[in-house]
């Protein structure tokens, strides 16, 4: 199955796609480029053993709602947001038809606005994170729907916002 990976508070987006294969191992391919074979077994609620080339870590998943997890390996702490591949593209072609329209990007769900990246003025870029939202103990890149220039921000960091609130006005690049 493929999924669309974001880590991070910048979300970086990664291309995984896992493949079960025989006696706990998995065939993971990042990026449709670095393939790996991983034996996963699990211990408990929410530890994994991972081998992988000869390494073995011990993972702490803290599964959260809506896709997320928080992830602790040798001592780093991640948070991950996991998307089918399918279900990504059409939330993409749905943000683009409702973002071109207003030029206001908008938050699905009610959180704490945690970093603003822009400024007014600011050239970005399509999927370039604007504002980082925490939302059910996750935090969440709202990304530009298109290329454009920052027209209005109209959050402020540490607000706590509702569902459907405009954080930022866009206006489409010429």
């Amino acid at each position: 199955m493929a999924y669309v990976a974001t880590i991070g508070e910048l979300g970086k987006e990664f291309r995984v796609e896992v493949v079960p294969l025989d006696g706990g191992l998995y065939k993971v391919v990042v990026d449709g480029e670095k393939e790996l074979v991983v034996d996963v077994r699990r211990h408990g609620c929410c530890v994994y053993s991972v081998l992988r080339e000869g390494e073995s870590y011990e993972v702490d998943v803290d599964e959260q709602p809506a896709g997320g997890y928080g992830v602790l390996v040798k001592g780093e702490h991640f948070h991950i947001h996991l998307m089918d591949e399918m279900k990504k593209k059409l939330l993409s072609i749905l943000g683009e038809a409702v973002g071109a329209g207003t030029g206001e990007v908008t938050t699905a769900m009610p959180g704490k606005v945690v970093k603003v990246l822009v400024s007014e003025g600011d050239q970005v870029k399509k999927d370039q994170p604007l504002v980082i939202l925490e939302a059910m103990k996750m935090e969440n890149a709202i990304k530009a729907p298109y290329d454009g220039v920052v027209k209005t921000i109209k959050v402020e960091e540490g607000e706590t916002v509702e569902a459907n609130a405009v954080l930022v006005v866009l206006e489409p690049a010429d």
